[in-house]
């Protein structure tokens, strides 16, 4: 339908133009009469003139769309394809999953080496040193003794930072108790010059 028609039948409802032949096309064009009616109600609901309750039965409409509807069957998608796609996939993962079950079992057992190493702590005494002689005489091999030296040494400074920090405090609880003892004598002189003036 061109555009003159509709253009003509928006002019008849502005009341621009009012012909009988305009008007016979409107009666006997079926979609030209449905525009008409579409036009008269936009017209109405742009002004407010339609009422609070619009009923309109759009089930019929509906249901006659759908069944004129063409169905359309999807073929299956082909199998073969499928497979090749989730082959790659699987051959491109792979390696990553690999790989991350090798870092996980290096985590655990580096974790287990350093739990079983602070077991060992607890289970030796101190007093024990393993001592090998070097073949060669110039250097001492990583021991037993080295590791407790370390040790020992943390103790140390562990003690002597204890240390350092009763000291501290001690001197701490000094200087509050000659503020205090200062505080009283300046209250007692303030006092005694009060009374004596």
């Amino acid at each position: 339908m061109s555009e003159n028609k509709f253009e003509n039948v928006s002019s008849v409802v502005d009341n621009y133009q009012q012909t009988d032949e305009l008007f016979d096309e409107i009666l006997n064009d079926s979609h030209l009469s449905a525009t008409w009616q579409r036009y008269h109600l936009m017209g109405d609901v742009m002004r407010g003139d339609t009422s609070d309750v619009i009923n309109l039965d759009l089930s019929s409409t509906i249901a006659s769309a759908i069944a004129d509807e063409p169905t359309i069957l999807a073929p299956r998608a082909n199998n073969n394809v499928v497979d090749k796609l989730k082959a790659k996939v699987v051959q491109f993962a792979k390696p990553f999953g690999q790989m991350a079950i090798a870092a996980s079992a290096a985590g655990l057992m580096v974790m287990g080496v350093q739990q079983n190493s602070a077991d060992n702590d607890v289970l030796l005494p101190e007093t024990q040193v393993v001592k090998t002689m070097p073949f060669g005489g110039v250097a001492e091999p990583v021991s037993l003794n080295f590791q407790q030296t370390s040790r020992t040494s943390e103790k140390q400074a562990f003690i002597e930072q204890q240390r350092r920090f009763q000291a501290l405090l001690s001197d701490h609880h000094q200087q509050v108790k000659l503020s205090s003892v200062d505080v009283n004598s300046t209250t007692e002189q303030d006092k005694a010059a009060e009374s004596a003036k």
